[in-house]
Parts: C-alpha cells; structure tokens; sequence
C-alpha cells in the first residue's frame, strides 16, 4: 500500500482501535473526570508500542525504523530512550547473523 492509498486519517483500523479504547476509558471512569493531560497520556499510550513494534519489524534497524515511521533518526533515538526501549538488544551478532 502506498501513501495515496492510506485510509483517510480518523476513518481506519488504527482509529477505530483508538475510538473504542478511549470510549472504553471514559466508560471505566463512570463519570470521573480524567485528570489533566488526556492528550498526552494517549500520545505516550500509543507511541511506545507503536516504536517498539516498527523497530521489531525493522530487525531493531533504527534507520529502516525511522524512514517506516517517517521521522529522524535522532528523534526515533530520543523516543526509544524516552520510552526505555533502547535497552532492546538485536540478537544478531556485528557481523549480521544470528546468535
């Protein structure tokens, strides 16, 4: 799929996950208020696993990581220590193969 075939931004799966997980929440609250922040919570709530699980896809490759998520590589650097996923070890030996 390329770009210009990407669902239109609030209309597919990952939205839809999204919606009902934040329905969800405020559903859990009970009529609570949230506190402060909401949007910075769901941002961190979304953004670790979303890191974690393109830097998986790209063999922990922090430069394919970054080019799939469409940032620097120096941005993705300070998200993975940010989120603690730098800690994360390929399990390739230097010279590329499998330890």
């Amino acid at each position: 799929m390329t770009l210009k075939d990407a669902p239109v931004s609030g209309h597919g799966p990952l939205s839809a996950c999204v919606r009902t997980a934040v329905e969800k929440y405020f559903e859990d609250l009970n009529g609570q208020c949230p506190g402060c922040a909401l949007y910075e919570t769901v941002l961190a709530e979304v953004e670790a696993p979303l890191i974690e699980v393109v830097m998986r896809q790209a063999e922990y490759n922090q430069c394919a990581a970054a080019r799939i998520l469409g940032i620097n590589r120096n941005t993705l650097r300070k998200k993975l220590k940010a989120y603690g996923l730098d800690e994360k070890r390929d399990t390739r030996s230097p010279s590329g193969t499998p330890t």
